[in-house]
């Protein structure tokens, strides 16, 4: 009891760090929460001696501080420190997100041991028996596997992680939940996200699918009746802010956080056809030979898993304990990104006709 009790002893508004802020994802929260009133500060890996796009193009009022998670230099320890001294909320955000350019000793390190140096820094910064801190992290739904055909995954679902990345987010999931148990100032607030899409998130990947669909050169892996899980960045950037503004009902909760509606990979492609005005795909590969096949069409590791994925994810425990309602849908917005994929392509071979003269 006391432990919820000194949460709502905090004020509404306090000190948020997010980690992650220059990802399309970290740079629309980062904008809600100074909108919200919170002091906003935010980790950046880079150094500001060099003068990088992340360090010129944070949003006013940002604190902005260099570190490394993973404490390669002799700086992030002290910088870090500093980063967390009175901060009630934490976004962990960063990570490493592709098996295709991480190791597995890679993504452990980045996702696992960078999680742990963060929270033992929110311990060390923040000693008095007065101090709360709300631990919101951004993991993912292929915690549960990639393919799970059947009843709707819940939170309480088994997981089964398929690949180095979705065990590094499942082991980073533990320590934190092990961190709260040990330590009464820490609360902590798991969301697994879908697939991100919208505007920070087209290329490469799904420009290069849609290339695909308009060349005529993409094939369904299987039937197609496979269900991918999106969520729009605008929406799971909602539903992070709305697990900081509301820390009770969220504290300790593990929540899915997708746009809820069972899309198709049939679904999609002809939606994204008929934007594009060329015929939907209509022939179909063996899953183990698209895996085979997929380097030599260019299709990572990454991409191949999520086009060929299977899970319809519930997000009814979302909905009711933070009242998040997804208000993007892929039959506008993702239909946006196809006209930006256009208008890109018109301008690439503009600029090649150019070159050419």
């Amino acid at each position: 009891m006391m432990h919820m009790a000194k949460l709502r002893n905090k004020e509404k508004n306090g000190i948020s760090l997010v980690t992650g802020a220059t990802t399309g994802l970290g740079r629309l929260l980062v904008d809600k929460l100074i909108a919200n009133g919170d002091e906003v500060r935010v980790i950046l890996k880079s150094n500001p001696k060099d003068d990088s796009w992340d360090w010129r193009n944070l949003p006013p009022g940002v604190i902005p501080y260099a570190a490394d998670l993973t404490m390669r230099r002799r700086e992030d320890e002290k910088n870090l420190l500093e980063a967390c001294k009175g901060i009630n909320k934490v976004y962990h955000i960063a990570g490493a997100s592709y098996n295709s350019r991480f190791s597995r000793d890679e993504l452990i390190e980045t996702n696992v041991i960078g999680t742990e140096n963060l929270l033992n820094k929110c311990i060390e910064s923040n000693k008095s028996p007065d101090s709360q801190i709300h631990f919101i992290y951004t993991s993912s739904v292929s915690v549960y596997g990639y393919k799970r055909g059947g009843a709707p995954l819940k939170e309480d679902s088994e997981p089964k992680p398929g690949s180095n990345y979705s065990e590094s987010k499942l082991m980073a999931e533990h320590v934190i939940q092990l961190f709260s148990e040990i330590h009464s100032n820490i609360t902590y607030t798991i969301m697994r996200l879908g697939t991100l899409y919208g505007p920070g998130y087209e290329r490469p990947s799904f420009f290069k699918a849609f290339r695909m669909i308009r060349d005529q050169k993409m094939r369904y892996i299987g039937r197609g009746t496979n269900h991918l899980t999106l969520i729009h960045v605008d929406d799971a950037a909602n539903a992070l802010a709305l697990a900081g503004k509301k820390p009770i009902i969220s504290a300790n909760n593990i929540y899915n956080l997708t746009d809820g509606e069972p899309h198709t990979v049939l679904s999609l492609f002809s939606s994204v056809a008929k934007v594009l005005n060329v015929p939907p795909p209509h022939s179909s590969v063996n899953p183990t030979i698209a895996r085979l096949m997929r380097k030599s069409v260019n299709i990572s590791y990454d991409e191949y898993e999520f086009l060929a994925s299977d899970r319809i994810v519930d997000i009814s425990k979302i909905k009711r304990d933070l009242g998040f309602r997804p208000v993007r849908s892929i039959a506008i917005d993702g239909m946006l990104m196809v006209e930006e994929f256009i208008n890109y392509s018109k301008a690439t071979e503009s600029r090649n006709q150019v070159n050419n003269v």
